[in-house]
């Protein structure tokens, strides 16, 4: 066989790769290593299984060391001590060749073979993995592996292709072993970026290893705890060679108003400095009142939450709870700790004010005195920013409250007449004028260092005010010149219908915005997501993939499951040189757990774990530190709090993201923002006046400020069992449409920012949505419960491209996976592999080769919803389905036990043209229902007996689909 020769002249085994990827010629590539010596019926092998099995990209063989008896007895050892993997690689994976997946046994690159038309989808080998020089590292094959299986290539192991690996007696020496465990690991690690802070347990290992190793008195032993500790080096190396990377991809310049902050804190801590190096010694005794007095409150505040303790989250077995009570009671000392922060600044600001007053009248300062203004400044403090938000942000308290929601309604009623702003303005002006007349008399005085004291003092107070809430609009910097990669703006909403977006049918215009931006964009009314649930949804976008290819089929995952198996669309533009960045706020911390490969996610962290809602604490003590945390200061310092869900946070949200849009816009380089809000989301609180757009001005019950009773995601769940008589339903839909205008709107101040930034005409930008509502239509109500009905599964999508101005209307059947080849396309990358197709022939003016079939399924019942036909299949509620398989993480999943039974008991649904076939599995046999959605969108009449023979074609493919679902047990429906 002729074989050439090429010299790769830039160092480094993965750069050699990559050009023998470019100068191969053959259908198959193979790999042979330089230390490697083929079987004599290898390339035998290789030929024979790359013609029987067509449908495999990749294919890999035994690799098994070339012993010869001369290598120490030790390499053969099977005991405690056996070092594994051994410097010389060995892959067998027995007798039996079958197909390889993920999430099992993967081989690296030693004795692989490639089919050329799996190269340019998975891409070329990474270049910071593989090994340079004496780097013993080496990675790159075991990730190009992984890429190629993510972008759904298919791998078989045949073990009748086989290599021999030489034995190098000198990789068998320990400080060999040690390098080569070091690099190993490190490379490993890199692989893995789960953790953006080197985990806990790392240095336990590490001290575990190293005891070991010191007090090994036998010589396998030793050697086996020096390469562990060597190992656990290296993976320490690796964890912080990713955060450098991430915090390097991350970096973006500030912003003005961000230098601002930092110098305003800096200035707030002079000040403060200033002023106690001024007043002295005398600082204590204004300090020992505010300690004092906000202790006394802090007290009085963890009993009242301790009496009436309410915990957020699902109702929880006590076995798992009894995990975490030493860690509750670390989470309510916290909180007790950020409780007493905000009393004492509050107290402070008594003090501070008596203490200025108390020295312009010449009076002496007296402690029980400085207390009681600690107390007043306390009180009216709490007062007023309770007013404030109130009036601005009542979902913000509703959140938190656990008293009749009608003393909300009277309270802000009476802050909103004319005389209850008389007298705050009344309040505030008092105390200005005392202040103002307490300096001018230290002035006239000559009680110069009094003066310079209480001014450096109430500057610093109101500077640290000031610091905390100020979140002004950020500027709109102009855009760096370039050609190239069009931009990519994803603009979705939590739980937006597709019924209120540009439907003529319905009687409100809630979105202006949406519809100016359509002029000039194409939009696409019959979109259907797979799964009407946020984790499952949001993926399934972003992957282009089913979610029985994807894997996550609820919101409820856990460990290891969170690191997706396809390939995502932000890692593939980032490979083009796009920068990649998600922010949301609290609906979307999917976007951050599970592993979508954004450069930098702002997003809070995992809503489902239940460590994160123990933190969350007492829903007294979160109401207090929820009126002065919704803020600067809380997101530093108690995110949970600050993303607490059901709060609204539109407007802090659209502020982060104009202000990510200016720093992109100054890199010079492309990019893809996706801004994910929970506007629409319910329990459907917004701020004012979005929440009085629409509703009743003369309703006075429970829901209204906010969709009464659900105060976390939790109570949402809870209540998708109760029925239709449960709600105030026509006050819950005025809110609603509030919302979603309100979600206009800021869609509005996104465009208008993006054009003053100089982005709108290389911007491409899409506005989409996870899923829908059902409010009753049939029967049940929330999102992904019912697949009878369009209103969860079909959702708005609109998708503008500046260089295809045209407005169109596509109406044909697309689905949420199309999104992600069609953005790909757009942006001029190849994005092989998923299931989706590209509409970009739609956008064009043109057509598809055919009608695209539309697959959705319900999510996980969490209790028996209403609306589900009798001997429906059924599973237990959550009090059983939920366990929390890694106790260190806290994230809350279903048990394994009942995984088959719930993928099983899920309704499922197909539409095709103006055909909707809904399939529902009951205890014995199925339910199938047949609607014409052009004569009956609203899914009322069943055509399954008079159309037998579209029921029957419909259900055949659906079966079809359900049957690619390996979580499914297979078997009559």
């Amino acid at each position: 066989m002729p074989l050439r020769w090429i010299a790769e002249p830039t160092p480094g085994k993965s750069n050699a790769l990559n050009r023998a990827f470019e100068e191969s010629l053959g259908d198959v590539v193979a790999f042979v290593d330089d230390d490697h010596r083929v079987d004599p019926g290898y390339l035998e092998g290789v030929v024979a299984a790359a013609r029987a099995h067509p449908e495999a990209g990749l294919f890999c063989g035994r690799i098994l060391p070339d012993w010869d008896g001369s290598e120490p007895p030790w390499v053969h050892d099977d005991g405690p001590y056996r070092i594994y993997p051994l410097p010389v690689p060995r892959f067998d994976l027995g007798d039996e060749a079958r197909e390889l997946h993920h999430d099992g046994s993967v081989p690296g690159g030693g004795n692989l073979i490639v089919r050329r038309e799996t190269i340019p989808v998975t891409g070329p080998f990474a270049t910071d993995l593989g090994p340079t020089g004496h780097d013993l590292g080496g990675a790159e094959d075991l990730d190009w592996v992984r890429r190629a299986l993510r972008a759904g290539a298919r791998l078989r192991y045949q073990p009748g292709i086989v290599q021999n690996h030489y034995v190098d007696l000198a990789r068998l020496r320990l400080g060999y072993l040690m390098r080569k465990a070091y690099q190993r690991s490190k490379s490993v690690m890199r692989l893995d970026r789960r953790h953006a802070v080197v985990p806990l347990y790392m240095g336990r290992k590490l001290l575990e290893y190293f005891a070991s190793m010191l007090f090994a008195f036998d010589g396998a032993r030793r050697r086996f705890f020096l390469v562990r500790l060597a190992a656990a080096l290296g993976e320490l190396s690796g964890l912080g060679a990713n955060r450098r990377e991430a915090r390097s991809r991350a970096r973006l310049a500030p912003l003005p108003q961000q230098r601002i902050a930092a110098a305003l804190a800096l200035a707030c801590l002079a000040a403060f400095a200033l002023a106690g190096q001024l007043v002295g010694a005398a600082t204590s005794v204004g300090v020992l009142p505010v300690v004092a007095a906000a202790a006394g409150a802090t007290a009085l505040l963890v009993l009242k939450s301790l009496r009436d303790f309410s915990r957020a989250g699902p109702r929880i077995r006590e076995e798992i709870l009894r995990r975490y009570r030493a860690y509750t009671v670390w989470a309510l000392a916290r909180l007790a700790f950020w409780s007493w922060v905000v009393f004492a600044f509050l107290g402070a600001g008594g003090v501070l004010a008596y203490a200025i007053l108390a020295s312009a009248a010449g009076v002496a300062f007296r402690s029980d005195a400085a207390a009681a203004a600690a107390v007043l400044g306390m009180s009216a403090g709490v007062a007023v920013q309770f007013a404030r938000k109130l009036h601005r942000n009542p979902g913000l308290i509703v959140a938190s409250w656990q008293y009749r929601l009608s003393r909300l309604t009277r309270w802000r009623e009476a802050l909103g007449c004319s005389t209850g702003r008389a007298r705050g303005r009344a309040a505030a002006a008092a105390v200005a004028t005392l202040l103002v007349w307490a300096l001018a008399s230290l002035a006239a005085r000559g009680a110069w260092r009094e003066l310079a004291a209480a001014l450096a003092a109430l500057g610093a107070y109101a500077g640290a005010i000031t610091w905390a809430g100020w979140a002004p609009e950020p500027a709109a910097l102009r855009a760096v010149r370039r050609v190239g990669h069009p931009n990519i703006l994803m603009i979705g909403s939590d739980t937006l219908r597709a019924d209120r977006i540009l439907d003529p049918s319905y009687p409100r215009a809630l979105a202006p915005n949406i519809e100016a931006l359509a002029a000039g964009a194409s939009f696409f009314p019959n979109c259907y997501v797979p799964c009407a649930r946020t984790a499952p949804s949001l993926i399934s976008l972003l992957s282009g993939t089913w979610p029985h290819t994807h894997g996550v089929r609820d919101n409820f995952v856990a460990g290891a499951d969170t690191r997706l198996p396809v390939r995502m669309l932000p890692e593939r533009l980032r490979e083009a040189g796009y920068r990649t960045v998600a922010v949301s706020d609290w609906c979307g911390a999917d976007l951050g757990k599970f592993s979508f490969g954004f450069d930098f996610a702002d997003v809070p962290a995992d809503q489902w774990s239940l460590k994160y809602l123990i933190r969350q604490g007492p829903k007294d003590l979160r109401l207090l530190l929820s009126l002065f945390c919704h803020n600067r200061f809380g997101r530093a310092v108690l995110p949970e709090v600050y993303h607490q869900g059901g709060v609204p946070q539109t407007d802090a949200l659209g502020i982060r993201t104009r202000e990510l849009l200016s720093r992109l816009a100054t890199t010079g380089e492309p990019f893809l923002l996706n801004a994910f809000f929970s506007t629409t989301h319910p329990p459907f609180a917004s701020e004012a006046p979005w929440f009085e757009r629409y509703a009743d001005p003369h309703y006075g019950g429970e829901s209204k400020f906010a969709m009464a009773r659900l105060n976390d995601p939790f109570d949402i769940i809870r209540r998708q069992g109760e029925a239709r008589t449960e709600f105030d339903l026509g006050q819950i839909i005025d809110l609603y449409d509030g919302c979603v205008a309100r979600f206009d709107d800021e869609v509005g101040r996104l465009l208008r920012h993006l054009d003053a930034c100089g982005l709108a005409g290389n911007t491409i930008v899409v506005l989409y949505s996870d899923h829908g509502m059902e409010f009753f239509e049939h029967g049940t109500w929330g999102q992904g419960n019912s697949a009878v009905g369009d209103f969860s599964a079909r959702v708005p999508l609109l998708i503008a491209d500046p260089r295809r101005p045209a407005a169109r209307r596509c109406g044909e059947v697309v689905r949420s996976i199309d999104v992600a080849p069609t953005l790909a396309e757009l942006a001029g990358c190849d994005y092989a592999g998923p299931e989706g197709v590209s509409l970009r022939p739609l956008m064009d003016g043109g057509s598809l080769p055919g009608e695209l079939p539309a697959f959705n399924e319900t999510g996980v019942w969490i209790t028996a919803v209403p609306g589900l036909p009798d001997g429906h299949l059924r599973y237990p509620d959550l009090f059983e389905l939920l366990e929390v398989s890694d106790p260190a993480a806290g994230t809350l999943g279903l048990k394994l036990e009942y995984a088959a039974r719930v993928v099983e008991a899920k309704d499922r649904m197909i539409r095709r043209g103006r055909w909707k076939l809904v399939y529902q599995p009951l205890e014995t046999g199925m339910c199938l229902r047949l609607f014409d959605l052009e004569a009956d969108p609203g899914c009322t009449r069943d055509l399954s007996a008079a159309e037998t023979a579209v029921t029957a074609a419909l259900w055949a493919e659906l079966r079809e689909w359900m049957d690619t679902d390996r979580k499914r047990p297979h078997g009559d429906a």
